[in-house]
């Protein structure tokens, strides 16, 4: 365990909350009280960093503003200190090009995130869930890949049935390559980016600005695109029901899941009530 707690941040979907779902209580209690005692706290997101992110304080009920904010699967970083968004390396609009074509025999569903709304090549479930989800408007594009491709972009993300998963993930990663890489941020969710992008690399360049030293910094995470933060951290600790990889970059597993409080109940047993 770190000796010293500067900073705190966090994965949303299946870390502090179940997707879809609202704060646990004793997650947010924990975070609160924290965050009084003045360590900072923050999001690391696949999403965009825009409005919604912002306004997760307010869904969640924190009476303080965020610290900071990863989006893009580290492609993005925002602090309050400098309230300016840093993007990193993204994908020109003819390598989003390859990699739709590359995908296409598997027949997924293409979307990028512009601005403060989603664009995806066919109107399905999954692009219906992520809209309600994240109070997001959609553009589709009824099957024109080149409407997706005309600005270069932090990523391309295809959604698919949870149960195709193990299938999806096996076709992308026999794609990846020095210019893109396929990672599977949850269940039914692959996200291609540049192979430097994750969000450890966020995270080290937060900390270099902040001149808050990652030996002070806490980080949460559940899936793939969490395992290089939890490596990063001075200490990371992925969730009950994480994936097996970033269980093994972590330093620390949580005794429950995310639908038990993990989160919460881990800082309580292990930092607040030491």
């Amino acid at each position: 365990m770190i000796e010293k707690l500067s900073v705190i941040v966090a994965d949303i979907d299946g870390t502090m909350v179940s997707k879809g779902q609202m704060i646990m209580p004793r997650t947010k209690q924990a975070v609160e009280t924290l965050h009084a005692q003045g360590v900072k706290f923050g999001l690391s997101s696949g999403r965009k960093i825009n409005q919604a992110m912002f306004l997760k304080k307010e869904d969640w009920g924190f009476p303080f503003d965020f610290d900071l904010l990863i989006g893009m699967n580290g492609g993005q970083l925002w602090d309050k200190e400098h309230d300016e968004i840093e993007s990193y390396y993204m994908l020109d609009t003819d390598t989003m090009r390859e990699i739709i074509r590359r995908m296409e025999p598997l027949h997924v569903n293409p979307m990028i995130y512009e601005k403060d709304y989603m664009v995806a090549m066919y109107w399905d479930e999954q692009i219906h869930s992520s809209m309600m989800r994240n109070h997001m408007d959609v553009v589709i594009t009824d099957g024109d890949s080149e409407r997706i491709c005309i600005a270069p972009n932090y990523n391309v993300i295809f959604r698919f049935s949870p149960e195709r998963t193990a299938e999806v993930e096996a076709f992308a990663k026999t794609l990846d390559c020095d210019r893109y890489v396929g990672i599977r941020t949850s269940d039914g969710i692959i996200e291609f980016m540049d192979p430097r992008v994750n969000k450890g690399m966020a995270l080290e360049k937060y900390s270099i600005r902040s001149g808050i030293p990652l030996s002070e910094i806490m980080a949460f995470g559940d899936m793939d695109n969490d395992k290089e933060m939890l490596k990063t951290a001075g200490w990371g600790v992925c969730l009950k029901n994480g994936s097996d990889i970033s269980k093994s970059m972590a330093d620390a597993v949580t005794e429950y899941p995310v639908t038990e409080d993990g989160l919460g109940r881990y800082l309580e047993d292990h930092w607040l009530n030491r």
